[in-house]
């Protein structure tokens, strides 16, 4: 087949499960990620005439698409802000909705200084090697309590050439920490159960279940065990940085008054839903 013709092709076989505009995104990536085209070359060379190598190698993916796996599991690779980083089933695919965590990070705190900063639940890694690879000064380390998800971290660490300490440990079960830290940030799992009716298949058959369900009845599972352990590892005046779940975030800031943290600010997102928190640990306990 011809380019334009295998496009028609994929497109009729993707038709019932994405519009149109996802499928002509999906082989644009396919075709830059497996043969390095520029994604326009269905434009400006259509009667280019795919090998049978390369029509297998889109036909494979295909496949794994009409099952609705997400192309960042079948390329094996996603991008979070700059990097380009390893995913697979047992980690998160890296969101936007985290970039802008990141991005307040960045903005709000002294990449001059040497801080030390602990991620809470790394996954990919995507937020500790961001900051570390924007603030070479900070002495990032991060934690998950998956082994599978921290191998990929550590992968995702080197390929892009920054040094991050990996612990494998259970936020849950953990009350001191090492050293005392400048900030915490987490991307914690925070999904309710009930929330699966709203969610895409993609999501939900594909993406790990350990990071991001919590049980209905205790939805800030996580984030008030990672206050309580803020409040004794935060230095004075350290900050800790949550993603969170728009739906829970008034009892969320009410659970902040119960410990030392003020101020507690909220941030929404790109889509003006609340997605963020910054909460600062006071200097003095009154």
């Amino acid at each position: 087949m011809t380019l334009i013709e295998f496009r028609s092709y994929f497109r009729a076989q993707l038709k019932d499960v994405y519009v149109l505009e996802e499928c002509d995104d999906f082989l644009k990536r396919l075709i830059q990620a497996y043969f390095k085209w520029e994604p326009i070359k269905i434009g400006l060379d259509p009667n280019y005439k795919l090998t049978l190598v390369e029509e297998e190698k889109l036909k494979l993916a295909l496949i794994e698409l009409k099952k609705e796996r997400p192309l960042q599991y079948i390329l094996g690779t996603a991008y979070f802000l700059d990097l380009e980083l390893e995913v697979n089933p047992a980690v998160l695919i890296p969101r936007p909705e985290t970039e802008e965590l990141v991005h307040w990070i960045l903005s709000d705190e002294d990449k001059s200084n040497p801080l030390t900063i602990l991620d809470i639940g790394t996954g990919s890694g995507c937020i500790a090697i961001s900051l570390k690879k924007a603030a070479k000064q900070w002495n990032v380390a991060a934690l998950d309590v998956s082994e599978q998800a921290l191998d990929v971290a550590h992968r995702n660490a080197n390929k892009n050439q920054v040094p991050i300490q990996f612990y494998l440990e259970d936020i849950l079960d953990n009350k001191q920490w090492l050293i005392p830290l400048d900030i915490i940030v987490s991307n914690p799992p925070y999904v309710v159960p009930s929330e699966k009716e709203q969610m895409s298949s993609n999501v939900l058959e594909y993406e790990p279940d350990l990071a991001l369900f919590v049980p209905e009845e205790d939805p800030l599972l996580f984030y008030k065990r990672i206050i309580e352990f803020a409040q004794l590892n935060l230095k004075p005046t350290g900050a800790l940085y949550f993603e969170i779940n728009p739906i829970f975030v008034d009892e969320l800031v009410t659970f902040f008054k119960n410990f030392t943290f003020d101020p507690v600010e909220v941030r929404n997102d790109y889509f003006n839903r609340p997605r963020m928190i910054k909460a600062i640990k006071k200097h003095h306990i009154t």
